[in-house]
C-alpha cells in the first residue's frame, strides 16, 4: 500500500469514527437556552410558506404570533424551517424525540462542514498539514460540545465554512457552475445570520481586483460579478420567508437587529456583572484566548505574523517595473490573505460597532475556522526551520491530551478553559450559560425520587422549564417546577446568577437543604442539586 492509499485510509477512518461517535453521544446533551424558541420560529416560518402558497402543511403553531413578533424573527430559518417540516412529516409528537432529532441534525451539519473544511485546507496545504488542521477543528472542546445543541452559532459556522469553500473554488476557477454553487451556499449562510454577507463581499472585492488586474477580461469578469451578486440576492430571498413581503425593508431590519440586538442581559465578566449592550472592548478577545487550546493559539499567532509579514513585503515591492501589481503571487497567498482578513476584520468590526455579545464569544464562532487555518499556516512556516517530525512530538501528545480531557469531561466540554483563564475561574467567568447541565441534574432527581410528583426550584438564568423537555415522558410528568422555595423538595442551580446574590449562600438554603449532587469540570462546579432536609 502506497502513501496515497494510507492517507486516504486515514481520512476515511477519521471521518467514519467521528460520525459514529456523534451518533453514539448526541443524546447525552441537554437542551440549550434558545432551542425551544427556534423550534417555534421554524413553525412560524412554515406557516408563512403554507399561507403564501396555500399549502396545508401545518394548521397551527403554539405561541406562534408572540414568537414571530419578537426579535427572533430577524434570524434566518435555513435550519429551523426544514427541521419544522421534517418534524411534522415524521409526525414526531414527543418533545424528547424532536429535540434529539435537532441535536443529531445539528451535529450532522457540523460534520459535513468538517469535510468541507478539510477540503479547504487541501486547497492550500499538504495532506499531512490538512489532517492536522482537521483534528484541530474537531478536537476543540467547546466547539465539539456545542455542535450538538447550538443551532445558531454552530450552524452558522458550518454554513460559513461551506460557503467559503465554494467562494474560494469560484475565485480560483470562475466558471458558471462554481458561480451558482458559491451564490447558493452564500445565501444559506446569510439566511441563518446576515453576517454571512462577509463571504459574497469577499468574492465581489476579489473579482473587482481581478477585473482591475486583467482589463482585457473586463467584460467576462464583470458579467460574472453581476450574475453572482444577483444570484445571491435571489437565493437569499427565496429561502427566507420573512423577506417575502418586503425583502429590502425586512432585510434592513434584520441587519440593524444584528448590530444592536436588544438583549437585556447582565454578563458575568472578570468578576463583575456587565450589561450585554455595554461590554468592554476586550470581551471577545479575552474569551478567545481563555477558551481555545493553547497550542492552537500559539500557532495562530505565529501564522498571523508570517501572513502579515509576507503581505507587507509583497505590498511594498508592488510596482509596474517589478511586474508585481498584486499583493499576492498565487492562489495560495490569496487564500492566506482572505482567511487573515476575515478573522481580524470581523473581530475589529464587532469591537468597533460595540455589538451586543453574551455567552462568551459564540457569536464569533464563524471565524474559528480562520483561526485554525492560520494555525496550520504557522506549522507550515515553522517546518521550514524545524523538521516536521520534531513538530509532531509536540502536536500529537497535545491532541491526545485534548482528546482525553474531552472524554473525561463528557458531556460538559462546553466549560473548557485553558491555563490563561487563571485560578478561581467561577469568580471571573460564567460557566454553564446555556443551562445544558440542568438536564442531568433533573434526570438524577427523577432516578433517586420515585414519587409521582416532585416539586423543584431551579435557579438558572436560562428558562428552566425547558430543561426537562428532553427527558423521558414519565419523568417529565413527575417534575413540578415551583417559584416558591418553601414548596420545593429539591433545588437545582447552574451557578449562573444574572443579578448576583447567589442563592447558594442564602441562609435559608443552608439551613433547610443538603447538597446531594455536584457536576464538576476540572474541579469547577457547574451544577448542583440540593434536597430538603
Amino acid at each position: 500500500m502506497n502513501n496515497k492509499n494510507y492517507l486516504n485510509l486515514t481520512i476515511l477512518l477519521i471521518f467514519s469514527s467521528y460520525l459514529i461517535l456523534g451518533a453514539l453521544i448526541f443524546s447525552d446533551y441537554g437542551i440549550s437556552w434558545d432551542e425551544y424558541y427556534h423550534r417555534i420560529n421554524g413553525f412560524v416560518s412554515l406557516n408563512i410558506v403554507r399561507e403564501f402558497f396555500s399549502f396545508d402543511l401545518y394548521q397551527g403553531v403554539e405561541h406562534g404570533d408572540k414568537i414571530f413578533g419578537d426579535s427572533t424573527k430577524h434570524y434566518g430559518v435555513i435550519f429551523d424551517l426544514p427541521m419544522a417540516y421534517i418534524e411534522k412529516f415524521l409526525n414526531i409528537s414527543d418533545s424528547k424525540n424532536y429535540f434529539l432529532l435537532r441535536h443529531f441534525s445539528n451535529f450532522f451539519i457540523f460534520y459535513i462542514s468538517s469535510i468541507f473544511f478539510y477540503l479547504l485546507l487541501k486547497k492550500r496545504f499538504s495532506n499531512y498539514l490538512s489532517i492536522i488542521g482537521l483534528l484541530f477543528f474537531i478536537l476543540s472542546p467547546r466547539i465539539f460540545a456545542e455542535s450538538f445543541y447550538n443551532m445558531k452559532d454552530i450552524i452558522f459556522l458550518s454554513l460559513f465554512v461551506i460557503s467559503l469553500y465554494f467562494a474560494i473554488t469560484f475565485l480560483n476557477n470562475p466558471n458558471y457552475k462554481n458561480l451558482i454553487f458559491s451564490a447558493l451556499t452564500c445565501s444559506f449562510a446569510i439566511d441563518l445570520r446576515v453576517l454571512g454577507l462577509i463571504v459574497p463581499f469577499i468574492v465581489i472585492v476579489f473579482l473587482i481586483l481581478a477585473i482591475m488586474e486583467n482589463k482585457i477580461y473586463f467584460k467576462n469578469y464583470f458579467l460574472k460579478l453581476f450574475i453572482f451578486a444577483l444570484s445571491v440576492v435571489f437565493f437569499t430571498i427565496l429561502f427566507w420567508p420573512f423577506l417575502w413581503n418586503d425583502p429590502f425593508i425586512n432585510f434592513a431590519a434584520a441587519l440593524k437587529a444584528m448590530s444592536s440586538y436588544p438583549m437585556r442581559l447582565n454578563v458575568f465578566y472578570l468578576g463583575e456583572y456587565v450589561s450585554a449592550v455595554n461590554l468592554p472592548w476586550h470581551y471577545p478577545i479575552v474569551w478567545i484566548f481563555i477558551t481555545t487550546p493553547i497550542l492552537y493559539l500559539v500557532l495562530f499567532l505565529l501564522g498571523s505574523f508570517f501572513i502579515a509579514y509576507n503581505f507587507a513585503i509583497r505590498f511594498l515591492n508592488m510596482s509596474e517595473e517589478n511586474n508585481t501589481t498584486d499583493p499576492w503571487s498565487n492562489n495560495f497567498e490569496r487564500m492566506d490573505i482572505i482567511f487573515f482578513l476575515i478573522f481580524y476584520f470581523s473581530l475589529f468590526l464587532v469591537i468597533q460597532i460595540n455589538a451586543t455579545l453574551y455567552g462568551g464569544w459564540r457569536h464569533l464562532y464563524f471565524i474559528y475556522p480562520c483561526l485554525i487555518y492560520i494555525s496550520v499556516k504557522g506549522i507550515e512556516n515553522i517546518s521550514k526551520y524545524f523538521k516536521f517530525k520534531y513538530l509532531l512530538i509536540i502536536i500529537v501528545p497535545f491532541l491526545i491530551y485534548t482528546s482525553y480531557w474531552m472524554f473525561k469531561n463528557h458531556p460538559y466540554q462546553f466549560v473548557y478553559f485553558n491555563k490563561f483563564a487563571g485560578k478561581n475561574v467561577p469568580e471571573k467567568f460564567e460557566l454553564d450559560y446555556w443551562g445544558v447541565s440542568n438536564k442531568n441534574s433533573l434526570s438524577y432527581i427523577s432516578n433517586i425520587d420515585k414519587r409521582k410528583k416532585i416539586n423543584i426550584f431551579i435557579k438558572s438564568v436560562s428558562p428552566y422549564e425547558f430543561s426537562s423537555l428532553i427527558l423521558n415522558e414519565n419523568d417529565r410528568d413527575r417534575l413540578i417546577f415551583t417559584k416558591d422555595l418553601d414548596e420545593a423538595e429539591f433545588l437545582v442551580t447552574n451557578h449562573y446568577y444574572q443579578n448576583g446574590n447567589p442563592i447558594i449562600i442564602n441562609n435559608k438554603l443552608k439551613k433547610d437543604f443538603d447538597l446531594v449532587k455536584e457536576i464538576k469540570v476540572d474541579n469547577l462546579t457547574i451544577n448542583s442539586v440540593y434536597r430538603k432536609k
